[in-house]
Formats: C-alpha cells, structure tokens, sequence
C-alpha cells in the first residue's frame, strides 16, 4: 500500500515531469543541431567535389548546402520567435 501511494504522489507531481521533459527536449535539440551541422559540412564537402569534378548540378547543390547551413544557424532564432507567437 506504501508502495503504490509514492507512486500515486509521484505521478501527480506535475513539476517533476515538466522539468524532466523539458530538459529531454533541450538535450535532443541540442543534439539534432550538432547533427545537422555534421550533415552541412558533408554537403558542403560534396558539393566542393562536384565543382572540382565539373558536374553540372554542382552550383545548384553548393546553393541547397548553404542554404541548409543557413536556416540551421537561425533554427534557435526561429523557434524563439514562433514560441514568441503562441
């Protein structure tokens, strides 16, 4: 009965759970960024190698690389700004 009663107050702390999955959030953020600029700098590399190579399509992929790099460095700017709008 002890048992099942800590476990009771447990869940009905609200406090607890917000903290902890806010905290994931922020972690798995994190992590997706450091990710992201990971994959960036392959694109950047390939797209590098494609102009070297003289392949056609390269201007187009060095334009979607940068682009991606871009709008990675303002994801925190644009995530503060939507949370701003709710």
């Amino acid at each position: 009965m002890k048992k099942i009663l800590i476990l009771f107050l447990f869940l009905l702390a609200p406090s607890s759970w917000a903290v902890s999955l806010k905290a994931s959030a922020d972690k798995l953020a994190q992590e997706t960024t450091r990710i992201g600029f990971g994959l960036a700098l392959f694109g950047l590399v390939l797209s590098a190698v494609y102009f070297m190579i003289g392949r056609q399509d390269a201007g187009q992929k060095m334009t979607q690389a940068l682009l991606g790099v871009f709008i990675l460095m303002l994801s925190p700017s644009i995530l503060s700004f939507i949370k701003g709008l709710a």
